[in-house]
């Protein structure tokens, strides 16, 4: 009969007992671990991401139909297709609270989804008086990932006779268009809004126009400073906007 102790059996059993509680509570911290630097990782990326989204929907809201000149004749800075557009805004996003004129475009990736872009060129030292200035553009800012079947879309009037009538005629309503180009309407849109498809269903994104602020024909007359794009070529208007 055995007085005390443990035996090796016992021992062993014991041992592996002990290695198999600790086994089990090494990868359960581990794993605590990875999901939280995980949702960590998920709070910044959407802590970050919201912050941009809110500072753009400053610059958007600040649009504004500011005219320039395009082959000697003045009319409004606006052009945009379903890829995107380019216009002025009264908000900077990079600049001292100047002026900007700025870029909106989507990218397409390799899994055929695509990626919302905001680019923009301050007024810093000069100001946009043609069409014919070439522009720098900062560096593209992702601000939306994984967006399926996205399209920019313009609400406004075609032209100066549908907008106030003519001959008689009475004026017609505005309406959404996929393109829309300000020198050739002599107008703004109203509105601008992009369209896509997320994961779980469609979304839409709305900016409305400025008020008009008088007059905003540049009349700038300093030392204009020279600019060129990425690549170091002259952009021409239809360049500055987005390919079809």
């Amino acid at each position: 009969m055995r007085t005390g102790g443990f035996t090796l059996v016992e021992m062993l059993i014991t041992m592996a007992l002990l290695s198999s509680l600790i086994l089990i509570g090494a990868s359960a911290l581990n794993f605590f671990l990875q999901r939280w630097d995980g949702q960590v990782g998920n709070f910044d990326r959407t802590l970050k991401n919201t912050r941009e989204m809110v500072l753009v929907k400053d610059v958007l809201d600040a649009l504004l139909p500011y005219m320039a000149y395009h082959d000697s004749e003045p009319g409004i800075y606006f052009e945009g297709n379903r890829n995107g557009f380019v216009a002025v805004s009264s908000d900077s996003l990079f600049g001292n609270g100047s002026y900007a004129v700025i870029r909106f475009s989507v990218r397409q990736n390799a899994d055929r989804t695509f990626d919302l872009l905001y680019e923009e060129s301050p007024m810093d030292e000069d100001v946009l008086r043609s069409t014919s200035q070439s522009l720098v553009f900062s560096e593209p800012l992702v601000l939306m990932s994984d967006l399926r079947n996205p399209r920019f879309e313009f609400f406004g009037w075609s032209s100066v006779r549908d907008k106030f009538g003519a001959d008689g005629k009475p004026p017609l309503p505005a309406g959404w268009s996929s393109t829309y180009d300000g020198f050739e309407t002599a107008l703004s849109p109203l509105k601008t809004r992009l369209v896509f498809a997320g994961a779980d269903g469609p979304y839409e994104i709305l900016s409305l126009m400025s008020a008009e602020k008088g007059s905003l024909v540049s009349r700038y007359s300093g030392t204009r400073a020279r600019r060129r794009g990425e690549s170091g070529e002259t952009l021409g208007f239809g360049e500055q906007c987005c390919a079809e």
